[in-house]
């Protein structure tokens, strides 16, 4: 289970933050580590709403924290986008459209490869055997 800390550290990398000894947490970094946790909460809260998903929502709050129920590819692999699109929107408009159009196309990637879920295999007839070509009295 990924964490804040790495996920901000994969977005820093990103936007090409890091200092000299590749560290995200530096002087210049303090205000977007800052916001991170509250930007982390809205992108699983995203999570949950696209995936289904209901109750057990546990928020970040400090860089520590797991990001919880959320699998490993997706934090690495779609939230870092959306976290430095969110950082960014502010300060340079032209690399946070980027990163929020990559993280929308991955993010939509995402969830296409998840499929429906099976229940249990009732289909109820509502038309009365019209598929058939029998209709039933008007």
């Amino acid at each position: 289970m990924k964490t804040v800390k790495e996920l901000f550290r994969a977005a820093m990398g990103l936007m090409d933050e890091l200092d000299g000894d590749g560290n995200a947490e530096n002087r210049d970094t303090a205000e977007y580590e800052r916001r991170t946790p509250g930007i982390v909460n809205m992108m699983i809260s995203e999570y949950r709403i696209l995936a289904g998903m209901k109750g057990g929502f546990v928020p970040v709050e400090s860089p520590e924290d797991p990001v919880l129920r959320i699998p490993d590819v997706y934090v690495l692999g779609v939230m870092h986008y959306g976290l430095a699109a969110n950082l960014l929107v502010d300060e340079n408009p032209a690399a946070a459209s980027f990163y929020e159009q990559r993280y929308e196309e991955l993010r939509n990637i995402y969830f296409t490869r998840f499929g429906a879920e099976e229940g249990d295999g009732a289909i109820e007839d509502l038309y009365g055997g019209i598929e058939f070509g029998r209709f039933g009295r008007w």
